[in-house]
């Protein structure tokens, strides 16, 4: 998955929501019948606490889901929760690394 390496190699915040931008710009524009959530499709994406809030959301959806059920879906949230999850994590390892060279420089 392209995004997903682009979103590990990103080097600033502003690259990761640029990406997750643009692939929830894309979901909603393909989803035309409002099928998936509004974890996926809605904008904009309000920093860090938000993406951690769609990643939870659509965990609880896919959770509530019946086996089986909406064929559709239920592989588009996956791959949601997957991008989603990576940018989360580059996200934190920013923020970390942001905060050690912070600590070094005081």
């Amino acid at each position: 998955m392209l995004i997903n390496d682009a979103i590990r190699e990103a080097n600033t915040e502003h690259e990761i929501f640029f990406l997750l931008t643009a692939y929830v710009e894309a979901v909603g524009y393909c989803d035309k019948l409002h099928l998936l959530p509004g974890e996926m499709r809605d904008l904009p994406l309000a920093g860090f606490p938000d993406v951690k809030a769609r990643v939870y959301g659509l965990n609880l959806r896919l959770q509530s889901m019946a086996p089986g059920s909406d064929v559709t879906v239920r592989p588009a949230i996956n791959e949601a929760l997957e991008i989603l999850n990576t940018a989360m994590h580059r996200l934190a390892s920013l923020e970390t690394a942001q905060a050690a060279d912070f600590s070094f420089a005081a």
